[in-house]
């Protein structure tokens, strides 16, 4: 299907018969851009046209996302949202700012309520709320969990995916419909292969989460030390942290960082 040419509207490009209007998109998807480069952005892309095909009906997804790349400003920082709508797609130029180092999560005190948890975008009222109610009780997020054989399995945050240390090993939960395919996990497998600590597959409840070094990751932030805990009724726990776990960071770090490259010119499939 034939797409319409590319319209500015301030931050905005989009494509399609019509403006997409205000109401939220039904796909997204987003990425850091830092001085020209960014960590596997085609990955990103690749995910989002891979989904927004389901959801959009007057464009040619993989026509539109052959321009994206070259629509990214090459100077500053940066952090792009490709939104798909009904009948539109839309390229989001965002400025993005500094990420703090830690980060406190609120156990939320209800099972993951999202439909689509594995597609980024249709939840994102819910997510929302989430986040909102993870502030009002002191935190930055909210811990997403879900019963499993009568346990609370944790699955994610509300905006970023988790890497535990088991002791021996960087740990995050398998592939699934329960929660997203994480490009920065991606990432960090990637880089992490042929160490030492290799990042392997597996699931924790929520108890036993608390007792251990984790890490928030996504490609807004990247790596981000889980400093404390707010529990679901509100009282605080502190995550155990220390020189280890300081060391353990900086291993996350740099293997994130070993997959940053230039930005490309065009989509690489």
């Amino acid at each position: 299907m034939k797409k319409t040419e590319a319209v500015r509207d301030g931050e905005r490009w989009w494509w399609g018969p019509q403006p997409p209007g205000d109401h939220p998109p039904q796909v997204i998807d987003s990425w850091l851009v830092q001085e020209g480069r960014a960590r596997r952005p085609e990955r990103h892309i690749q995910r989002f046209a891979a989904t927004a095909d389901f959801f959009v009906s007057h464009q040619d997804i993989d026509v539109v996302v052959d321009e994206v790349l070259e629509r990214i400003p090459r100077a500053d920082k940066w952090f792009p949202r490709l939104e798909a709508y009904n009948d539109a797609v839309a390229l989001w130029l965002r400025k993005a700012t500094d990420a703090p180092v830690d980060v406190t999560l609120w156990v939320a005190d209800v099972p993951d309520p999202r439909k689509w948890p594995h597609v980024k975008g249709p939840d994102l009222i819910v997510q929302g709320d989430l986040q909102a109610r993870a502030r009002a009780m002191g935190a930055d997020d909210a811990l997403l969990w879900r019963v499993e054989d009568r346990l609370p399995e944790a699955l994610e945050a509300t905006y970023s995916a988790l890497v535990w240390w088991d002791g021996e090993a960087f740990v995050t939960r398998p592939v699934d419909d329960l929660s997203l395919p994480s490009v920065t996990i991606e990432c960090l497998e990637i880089s992490l292969a042929d160490t030492s600590h290799p990042l392997r597959r597996g699931r924790v409840t929520v108890d036993a989460l608390l007792d251990k070094p984790v890490w928030a990751v996504n490609a807004a932030r990247g790596i981000q030390q889980v400093s404390s805990w707010v529990l679901p009724g509100g009282e605080p726990r502190h995550s155990p942290h220390g020189a280890l776990t300081a060391g353990l960071t900086s291993l996350l770090c740099d293997a994130l960082e070993e997959t940053t490259g230039p930005l490309p010119e065009q989509l690489t499939t």
